[in-house]
């Protein structure tokens, strides 16, 4: 490999490093961490039904199907993407990559990025 090829190699790789980590938040930061309803406003007096609540900490996302660990997570603007490894009630275990996109302080629409599932989450108060 010529000198030249060597070092276009090494700025590819620093450039591709540094976008990888552009954006990525910390361990225990993630500004949409709360508890949120699917598809409905939240009444957060204990009488949304349990189908309907979805928790998200830094580290994982519970709702009725399951739990999802959070493998990654990127924040661009009002844009969060997450990496996600889910392990389902019936035992499956998948692998995805989620975006959570702020409509307003109270309101995130969600949607995997294959397209195969989209949802409004609606924080809860408190």
């Amino acid at each position: 490999m010529s000198h030249i090829a060597a070092r276009n190699w090494r700025v590819i790789l620093a450039v591709g490093a540094a976008v990888l980590t552009s954006g990525a938040l910390a361990a225990d930061d993630l500004p949409i961490a709360g508890l949120y309803t699917q598809d409905e406003a939240c009444k957060g007096d204990g009488s949304d039904p349990d189908y309907l609540l979805v928790k998200i900490t830094p580290k994982d996302i519970s709702y009725a199907s399951g739990v999802c660990s959070i493998d990654h997570a990127q924040q661009n603007a009002n844009k969060t993407l997450l990496r996600v490894t889910c392990k389902f009630l019936s035992g499956a275990v998948m692998a995805s990559d989620i975006s959570f996109t702020a409509r307003d302080s109270k309101t995130l629409d969600m949607a995997q990025q294959d397209g195969s599932y989209t949802a409004v989450l609606h924080r809860c108060p408190g």
